[in-house]
């Protein structure tokens, strides 16, 4: 895990969502992980992303590299996607992240990761973090994203449908 510090800068990744888009966002990360010779993990300190975006970061920061993500997608986007209603394509993906993500935690993570939500009662941003050194003044009920499963952490970012009991 990624210990921050001020003598060497903190290297971000920041991946948006957009659906189809992932699939373009995997095609600009697999050059730059041919670029670097090693998975993307192993050179980011913090690896952030909201909606497809947090499928991605999610699954980089299990360690997976951008050549099995981009299979994951080829695989299994159709499916979800070829969904008619929001319910069904929630239900689908709701699906596929417990199967993908199994019951994987945030303390699973090899680098630091944070998959951004929104708490739509509060009308503020939720991001679900990996360490300590992303609490901001909340060390003392810090835990590593909320507690809850990385795959619930990705369903919230990726609709607003679903709800995750904290």
């Amino acid at each position: 895990m990624t210990v921050f510090s001020a003598d060497k800068p903190c290297r971000i990744l920041s991946l948006d969502g957009g659906g189809a888009k992932g699939f373009y966002t995997l095609g600009v990360l697999r050059e730059i992980e041919g670029l670097i010779r090693c998975p993307l993990h192993e050179r980011f300190d913090l690896i952030f992303g909201t909606s497809n975006g947090a499928i991605i970061a999610a699954l980089l920061g299990l360690g997976k590299t951008v050549k099995e993500i981009s299979g994951l997608y080829e695989e299994h986007v159709p499916t979800v996607m070829s969904k008619k209603s929001r319910r069904e394509k929630s239900h689908a993906l709701a699906k596929l992240a417990d199967t993908v993500f199994k019951d994987n935690k945030f303390d699973k993570m090899k680098t630091g990761v944070g998959i951004v939500t929104t708490k739509w009662v509060i009308e503020r941003p939720m991001i679900f973090k990996t360490s300590i050194e992303q609490a901001h003044c909340r060390l003392g009920t810090f835990f590593p994203g909320f507690g809850v499963t990385v795959s619930d952490a990705v369903q919230a970012s990726c609709s607003a449908s679903l709800t995750v009991k904290l």
